[in-house]
């Protein structure tokens, strides 16, 4: 229902085996901020009457006030989003154990030296369980404003739990030293990813690849070439191992920005290259692998 029609990408449905993040194309109509108030910005009215008219969802804009309190209720950790204009993007992403169970209170007990917060410490299981955390996921977690939000993680950076990564608007937080790494593995069920789709992503040369791709690469600059044809090369080399923009474009031997901005950008938005760290698109490690 809320899904954009105009670029040919799938919804991608996706389970690790900690959480399920749920990717539509196109971008939340509705500011982030004003997500799970009253009120509904369609894009696709006709489809929405359908629904409506079917008894299958409302046309108040309540479907993120309900799922945020059913979770509550059910003692789990409520649903984030992330809307992204630059890639056109809109993730729901849900955590499938229980909020500050047992286990994550005892996990917990080695910072209590730091006198943290209920919100701080949702903030560092967050971090644990997907490996990164932003202003505006933090303030989904809480329920915070975001003056209280931006205090609260500065003293989570201050006592070093967590590390500081991106500027501006573009700013997130990783974990610090002290928390253990996290649990990204995807399972079984559903779009899977790949075990290998967190392999550390080190420096590439041509002298590394396999035979068959380096032929690939040497008959590539021997003929003229098409897109489609430098395309596939892309996903050839990503099948590889998950390689950055800037060892795609070292390896090719091309312009890094042409080569994201005419290339790797519309293979990722075709749903044929995904990120590294899908739940951080500026992330300074970020790399791109194909099924």
């Amino acid at each position: 229902m809320h899904r954009s029609y105009r670029v040919n990408q799938p919804t991608q449905i996706i389970r690790y085996g900690n959480r399920i993040e749920i990717i539509n194309p196109g971008f939340s109509l509705k500011p982030e901020d004003h997500l799970g108030e009253p009120g509904s910005e369609q894009r696709n009215p006709f489809i929405a009457a359908i629904f409506h008219e079917t008894n299958l969802a409302e046309t108040k804009g309540s479907g993120i006030r309900t799922m945020r309190k059913l979770m509550d209720q059910a003692g789990m950790v409520p649903p984030t989003y992330e809307s992204n204009h630059s890639s056109n993007q809109f993730t729901a992403r849900l955590l499938l154990h229980h909020f500050l169970s047992e286990e994550d209170l005892r996990w917990l007990q080695q910072f209590k030296q730091f006198d943290l917060s209920e919100n701080q410490k949702k903030a560092l299981i967050f971090v644990r369980e997907v490996g990164a955390i932003d202003n505006a996921t933090f303030r989904q977690l809480g329920g915070l404003d975001g003056n209280k939000a931006s205090a609260e993680l500065r003293a989570l950076r201050d006592n070093k739990l967590l590390e500081l990564k991106g500027k501006g608007r573009a700013t997130y937080y990783i974990s610090g030293n002290t928390l253990p790494a996290r649990l990204n593995t995807p399972v079984s069920g559903l779009n899977t990813l790949p075990q290998d789709s967190i392999a550390p992503v080190g420096n590439a040369s041509i002298n590394e690849l396999p035979e068959k791709l380096a032929r690939e690469i040497k008959d590539l600059g021997r003929r003229t070439h098409t897109k489609e044809a430098i395309n596939r090369l892309i996903i050839h080399l990503c099948q590889w191992k998950p390689l950055n923009s800037k060892e795609l474009a070292a390896i090719l031997n091309r312009d890094e920005k042409h080569l994201l901005r005419n290339y790797i950008t519309p293979l990722r938005k075709a749903g044929r290259l995904q990120y590294t760290e899908p739940a951080m698109p500026n992330h300074p490690e970020q790399a791109y692998r194909a099924d």
